[in-house]
C-alpha cells in the first residue's frame, strides 16, 4: 500500500468536518434572517442546533475541547484522539476558534505524524 493512501480517511474526514463547518457558519449562523427567524422561539427544530453551536464558540467550549484533546492525544499517544482534535481543530477554525483550535490541532497533526510505536510489555 502507498504511503498517501493510509491517510486518505483522515483527509475525507477533514474536508467533511470543513465543509459541515463552513455550511453552519455561512448558511445557519450568519445569515440575520435566519437570526430573526430563530429568535421568535417558534423557528424550525434546526434552530436548537444553531443554538448550540453559537453556544460551543461563544463560550469557547469548542476551543477548550480541542486543545484538551490535543494535550492528551500528545501525553498518552491516543491515535484516535488525535484524530478528534484534528477534526474539532479544523471545525474551530472555521467557527471562531482560531488560537486554541489551531494549538490542539497541530498537537493532533504532530501525534498523527509520528509513527505508531509497537508496545513491549516486560518479562
Amino acid at each position: 500500500m502507498r504511503r498517501w493512501t493510509r491517510w486518505l480517511p483522515l483527509l475525507v474526514a477533514l474536508l467533511v468536518v470543513l465543509a459541515a463547518a463552513l455550511f453552519a457558519r455561512h448558511r445557519m449562523i450568519e445569515p440575520t434572517d435566519i437570526g430573526h427567524l430563530c429568535d421568535a422561539g417558534r423557528g424550525p427544530w434546526w434552530c436548537d442546533l444553531r443554538l448550540a453551536i453559537i453556544m460551543s464558540f461563544s463560550r469557547g467550549w469548542l476551543g477548550w475541547f480541542v486543545l484538551g484533546a490535543g494535550l492528551f492525544a500528545t501525553v498518552l499517544r491516543w491515535r484516535w484522539l488525535a484524530v478528534c482534535a484534528a477534526l474539532g481543530g479544523v471545525a474551530g477554525l472555521v467557527l471562531y476558534q482560531f488560537v486554541f483550535s489551531a494549538a490542539g490541532l497541530l498537537l493532533g497533526l504532530l501525534v498523527l505524524a509520528r509513527p505508531a510505536q509497537l508496545v513491549r510489555f516486560p518479562r
